[in-house]
C-alpha cells in the first residue's frame, strides 16, 4: 500500500485503509474508488489516502513475484544481458570474434547482482517469461547464472567457479550451429535428427578449442552429455572418465531444460524435477547431485503447489530420504504425506 496525495485519485483505485473525516469514517478500506468518492473527499478536505497497490491485490505468490521491485529488476537486466549475449555470440559464430572473457564475467556479475542467493535466482528462473526467439542464448544465460549458484553452494574455489560460469555459457554454442527448428522441434525426433542435435557437442568444442580456455572448460563442452552410468554421448564415458565441470553442467543443462516451457508441455517444478534426478541418479555425480538437490528441495519449503487431483497445499517437510515427496498441510491444517500417497503428484507452483 502507499499514500498518495488526493489530486493523484482516479476511479478504480482501491482504498488500503478506512478514509476518516471528524472522527467518521467516510469510506471503509477496499471501496473502489468512484468519481463521485473523489468529489467527496475534496468536500471533505481529505488531503491524502491510503491506496492498495498491485502487490496487494496478488493472490499467488507468481502474482506477488511479478510485482516485486527486485524481480522486476531482474527481468530487466536479463531482457537486456540477453541482447548482449546474442550479439557476442553471433558475432563469435558469424564472423569469428572473439569474446572477451570479461564481457561474459561481467554479464554474470550484472546479473548476480538482482538476486540474494541461489534459492531466489531459481524462483526467479520458474517464473521468468523465455524468449521464444532467444532460446538456444537464453538457455546459455540462464546455465551460466545456475552453474555460478551450484558452485556458491558446493563452496568451490574462486578459479573453478569463474570457469562453471564461463563454460555454462559456452557449453551450448554449437547449437547455433544446428537449424533452429530442428533443436526446438515440438514432437519426437527421428533417429537421424537427434543424430544432427547430438552432433552440437562436438561442433562447440571445435568453435572454442583454440580460444585459450582452461583445457576442463573445452571438455565440458564436448562431454557435457555424458553420463556417469555410461549412457550419454559422444563416446558413452563413465564415472571418473567424465570431467568435473561436465558433471555440473550436466546437472544444470537437465535442471533448465526440464524447467522451461515446451511446445508439448509446462515448465516442471522443482520437486518434479528433482523427482527426475532420484530416479535416474545413476546417469549423476551423486557426491554433487544429492547435496544440490537438498538446497533446491528445502528452498521449496513455504511454496504452495498444486496436485493432480487440483488440491493446493503448502511444501512443511522436506524428507531426507526422499526429497521430491514433501509434507504438505492445507488451508484446514491437514497434513498430506506425499511418501504415502503415490497416486499423487505435484504438477504446479502457485
Amino acid at each position: 500500500m502507499k499514500a498518495i496525495a488526493r489530486m493523484e485519485l482516479y476511479p478504480g483505485m482501491i482504498l488500503g485503509e478506512d478514509v476518516i473525516s471528524q472522527g467518521n469514517v467516510l469510506f471503509p478500506a477496499g471501496t473502489v474508488l468512484t468519481q463521485n468518492n473523489i468529489d467527496r473527499l475534496k468536500r471533505c478536505s481529505v488531503l491524502v489516502c491510503t491506496i492498495m497497490e498491485d502487490i496487494d491485490l496478488a493472490s499467488t505468490h507468481y502474482e506477488k513475484l511479478r510485482c516485486s521491485q527486485d524481480f522486476k529488476l531482474f527481468e530487466e537486466k536479463h531482457g537486456k544481458n540477453l541482447i548482449r549475449c546474442r550479439h557476442l555470440m553471433n558475432d563469435f559464430v558469424n564472423e569469428g570474434k572473439l569474446i572477451p572473457e570479461k564481457l561474459l564475467l561481467a554479464i554474470y556479475s550484472d546479473m548476480r547482482s538482482t538476486y540474494a542467493n541461489g534459492s531466489v535466482l531459481l524462483d526467479y528462473l520458474y517464473n521468468l517469461m523465455p524468449n521464444e526467439d532467444e532460446l538456444t542464448i537464453n538457455h546459455s544465460l540462464n546455465s551460466s547464472l545456475l552453474a555460478g549458484a551450484f558452485a556458491e553452494w558446493m563452496e568451490i574455489s574462486d578459479l573453478d567457479k569463474k570457469n562453471l560460469v564461463l563454460a555454462g555459457f559456452y557449453y551450448d554454442i554449437g547449437k547455433l550451429k544446428i537449424p533452429y527448428d530442428l533443436l526446438w522441434h515440438p514432437g519426437k525426433l527421428t533417429e537421424e535428427e537427434f543424430e544432427t542435435v547430438k552432433r552440437h557437442t562436438a561442433i562447440g568444442w571445435s568453435m572454442i578449442n583454440s580460444l585459450g580456455l582452461d583445457p576442463k572448460i573445452e571438455d565440458a563442452v564436448l562431454t557435457h552429455h555424458e553420463r556417469m552410468d555410461g549412457s550419454g554421448y559422444p563416446t558413452h564415458a563413465k564415472g571418473d572418465n567424465i570431467g568435473i565441470y561436465a558433471r555440473y553442467l550436466a546437472i544444470v543443462d537437465t535442471y533448465l531444460a526440464m524447467a522451461s516451457p515446451r511446445p508439448h508441455r509446462s515448465a516442471l517444478t522443482p520437486l518434479q524435477i528433482i523427482g527426475h534426478f532420484e530416479r535416474n541418479i545413476a546417469q549423476y555425480d551423486a557426491e554433487i547431485l544429492v547435496p544440490l538437490m537438498k538446497r533446491i528441495a528445502d528452498a521449496q519449503i513455504g511454496s504452495s503447489v498444486v496436485l493432480n487431483d487440483e488440491s493446493v497445499w503448502d511444501v512443511v517437510l522436506i524428507h531426507p530420504d526422499r526429497f521430491s515427496r514433501p509434507v504438505l498441510k492445507n488451508s484446514k491444517d491437514q497434513a498430506l504425506d506425499l511418501l504415502e500417497h503415490p497416486e499423487l503428484e505435484i504438477v504446479k507452483m502457485m
